[in-house]
């Protein structure tokens, strides 16, 4: 994504949360990675941001190459596991031979 606008930090202003993490780090031994949990709540929010269209186009770019499996994790998280297995079970269902299943026929 270079050239787009999230090439620089991502920024804004904290107001009271930055005073919470201010205080969670003065009461926590050994203090609190604020970046730590602003990159937690930030996958968090981007994943509920997703519906269930969205994950889908996010996980056929990414079988397609066109998404980084690092970028499809941060959105799918497990999922991608899931889809991928999913999507493994309906290729080999697809290549059956259904010729030799059972048939329905009329007056048996």
């Amino acid at each position: 994504m270079s050239g787009s606008k999230y090439d620089e930090t991502i920024q804004f202003r904290a107001g009271a949360e930055k005073e919470a993490a201010e205080l969670l780090d003065q009461i926590h031994i050994g203090g609190v990675n604020v970046s730590e949990l602003a990159r937690t709540g930030l996958v968090e929010m981007l994943r509920r941001a997703l519906d269930e269209q969205d994950e889908i186009w996010v996980y056929e770019r990414y079988s397609r190459g066109d998404i980084d499996e690092d970028v499809a994790r941060v959105l799918l998280g497990e999922k991608i596991d899931h889809m991928t297995a999913e999507r493994g079970a309906f290729e080999s269902a697809m290549e059956r031979d259904t010729s030799t299943f059972l048939t329905e026929t009329d007056g048996e």
